[in-house]
């Protein structure tokens, strides 16, 4: 007679548990509920729930991998446990930031943004970088079959359009086309041969075009043409045309470039993929942030530290810039003061906004005529054969900077030097987008990928129901959307509807971050599962806190067992089940002072959870409170992040909270504005706080810690 199965255990038991300040406890827990273990602060709970269940279940599961495993993995010590009976495989997801790596976001966490990728390399619309008018999107195989039905024998050349690198000469743009295999270019359609001498400078509005290669079409060709294709759209950053040189009229050929791709330039995106849109594609990443999206650049308040001093008397930093009559920048910056009239001995507060800016960012491309300064002891005819263009001092670091960070090799010294000189801001060339320019063309109802990864959930959710495909990519696009609205609707769930997407997972408090990996795990939908949690509810608004709850209970509803550590009242009374640990703190603790449901918790007199449940004890309020001084801070203007132009006074010498929703700008008032200022004001002058007007009454300080 075959012998009956086991019978499904249904509890989890943790048998004589001696971890920290735990006295040899035993317990069991109800598996498939939604556990919280609570009591005072240095209980045990952390102890009984991670060091012993989470820590147990984890050794375990060591201890299934192969031998040859094991040496990649750190070991985990055993807990001192006699024996934990039902454990199920386990996920910890505790209250701790994110590793603070400057490429990964809230949508690299939740692998939205591969969706997004997908979604606008699916369905979104191309637009010209010079007209703004639409271009089609087709595949190097479907752009060379349009090229092959031209008329036999059409000679004609494959153009790729290039754009200026932000912030570098027009030499260093040549040079770069150039290694990769182009000689010419067309600069407003003129032919420029780049073996020769090449334009010293550039118009913003320029269009520049990279001759790729010249064909005349004739059998056989198409092997050759296809690379030529693949090549053209790699130099012209996925953007090529055409352009005729004989074997066509004007007229058809004009006809044929406005079929072949955009009404006035013929151009034509190919191959577009989801990492067409990835800025931790090299290909894809700004080319001045790296795909980071913040960049160095000088600061005046840094380069000049002495401004009741002149140019001439050293009011710069000394390692950014000192006054030397004999040496070329001498020169350059003599002839700069003569041509715009102001003197190197005047004091450098005293100059005018548009000389302190020519000084700092140079004549925008116009020549400056050198002279000799009359203090030079030995004059060099040489330097004033040429014009020079001067960048100003600022523009120079910064180039500098650009230099160095492509060298790629890392330098102390230099990154010592830069910290001295440079803050992070916004980078200036991609605006913070992280991406190339090229990609801002490709929209969906008129918002860009970067548009759409800035709306705060609450925003876009309802935003993606305007998005109707169509076309031939129309089902596949319908169904990207709906597996992003499914992600979006978790984290809507669990109160972060005030987060975008692009938010830096760095930014994230412990507690966004654990409910944000929450969230993938609600959506990865596993059952069987043992989740251990640590005080989800910490840092979330009471208005929140009901969506919180329903989350844990939507995990718990998969079939799993979510254990949290918890003091919030509102999470302890939804429990199925409670385990209060106590009845005091550290060694007057690490006992099981009561387990049941809410009703045994409250009905238990050695409980103090339950005691203060019930209003047999209470907390009560102070009768009278502290008196305010007259002094006080008053922040104005502050305007950082999403502070709207606010003036907030701060009484001194009383205990002051700062409170609101969760995203309403209460860290960015205290941490970015408030302390950063009272930093620079009594600690280091070099510092630079959040945006803001002003920060009055500084001089009743003498410390600030934070």
């Amino acid at each position: 007679m075959q012998e009956e199965a086991p019978a499904y255990r249904t509890t989890i038991a943790v048998q004589g548990t001696r971890v920290h300040n735990l006295k040899d406890v035993s317990v069991e827990i109800p598996r498939d509920k939604f556990v919280v273990i609570t009591g005072l602060s240095g209980s045990g709970k952390s102890s009984l729930a991670f060091d012993t269940i989470y820590a147990e279940g984890q050794r375990r599961y060591m201890e299934s991998l192969s031998t040859y495993a094991k040496r990649f993995i750190a070991q985990v010590e055993k807990p001192d446990v006699d024996f934990v009976y039902g454990l199920s495989p386990v996920i910890s997801i505790e209250q701790k930031t994110i590793a603070r790596n400057p490429r990964s976001t809230v949508g690299t966490l939740t692998d939205v943004s591969s969706y997004l990728n997908l979604l606008f390399a699916t369905i979104a619309d191309a637009s010209c970088p010079y007209t703004g008018e639409p271009i089609p999107v087709k595949t190097s195989g479907n752009i060379v079959e349009s090229i092959l039905a031209l008329p036999f024998d059409t000679e004609f050349e494959l153009l790729a359009p290039i754009f200026q690198v932000y912030g570098e000469e027009p030499k260093f743009l040549f040079n770069e086309v150039r290694k990769l295999g182009c000689r010419t270019v067309l600069i407003d359609g003129e032919r420029v041969d780049l073996t020769q001498e090449v334009p010293q400078a550039l118009g913003s509005d320029q269009e520049l075009m990279a001759v790729v290669d010249r064909f005349t079409l004739v059998a056989g060709v198409e092997k050759q043409l296809k690379a030529a294709v693949e090549h053209a759209l790699r130099v012209g950053d996925s953007l090529m045309t055409l352009r005729i040189v004989s074997g066509m009229n004007k007229r058809d050929s004009q006809k044929y470039l406005r079929e072949f791709g955009s009404k006035t330039h013929g151009l034509v995106y190919g191959d577009i993929v989801p990492d067409f849109f990835m800025f931790n594609n090299p290909e894809s990443a700004c080319r001045t942030c790296g795909g980071v999206g913040r960049d160095k650049q000088t600061h005046p308040e840094l380069l000049v530290t002495n401004p009741e001093r002149s140019i001439r008397a050293g009011c710069f930093l000394r390692d950014a810039y000192s006054y030397k009559p004999d040496n070329h920048a001498g020169y350059v910056l003599y002839s700069l003061a003569d041509k715009y009239g102001f003197s190197l001995d005047t004091p450098w507060s005293d100059l005018s906004k548009e000389q302190q800016d020519l000084v700092m960012y140079g004549t925008k491309g116009e020549l400056l005529q050198l002279k000799i300064p009359p203090e030079a002891k030995d004059p060099k005819e040489r330097w004033l054969r040429w014009p020079s263009n001067f960048q100003g001092i600022a523009g120079q670091i910064e180039q500098h900077y650009r230099w160095y960070r492509q060298r790629g090799v890392p330098s102390s010294g230099m990154e010592d030097y830069l910290d001295r000189v440079m803050v992070e801001y916004q980078c200036a060339d991609c605006k913070g987008s992280r991406l190339r320019s090229t990609r801002m063309l490709f929209r969906i109802n008129g918002c860009s990928i970067y548009d759409l990864g800035q709306m705060n959930f609450d925003e876009l959710a309802p935003f993606l129901s305007t998005i109707k495909p169509t076309g031939p990519h129309g089902q596949a696009g319908l169904q990207v959307l709906a597996e992003i609205r499914k992600r979006l609707d978790l984290l809507l769930g669990i109160g972060l509807d005030y987060l975008n997407f692009n938010r830096t997972s760095g930014s994230l408090s412990g507690g966004e971050a654990q409910r944000i990996r929450l969230s993938t795990q609600i959506g990865s939908g596993l059952m069987g599962m043992l989740y251990v949690l640590d005080e989800p509810s910490i840092g979330l608004h009471p208005k929140d806190n009901v969506k919180m709850i329903n989350t844990l209970r939507s995990l718990r509803d998969l079939g799993n067992t979510v254990i949290v550590v918890e003091h919030d009242e509102e999470t302890i009374r939804s429990a199925d089940h409670i385990v209060e640990l106590g009845p005091g703190p550290g060694i007057h603790g690490g006992e099981v002072v009561a387990t049941g449901s809410l009703k045994n918790i409250l009905d238990c007199r050695r409980s103090p959870t339950g005691q203060y449940f019930s209003g047999a004890k209470r907390i009560d309020t102070p009768e009278s409170r502290r008196e305010a001084n007259e002094k006080s801070l008053t922040i104005r203007g502050a305007s950082e992040n999403n502070l709207k132009n606010i003036d907030v006074e701060i009484p001194l010498g009383l205990f002051v909270c700062v409170s609101g929703a969760s995203g309403s700008g209460k860290s960015t008032l205290v941490n970015e504005i408030l302390y950063k200022e009272l930093w620079k004001q009594l600690v280091d002058t070099r510092s630079l706080s959040g945006s803001h007007e002003s920060l009055d009454g500084t001089e009743h300080l003498t410390r600030v810690i934070n």
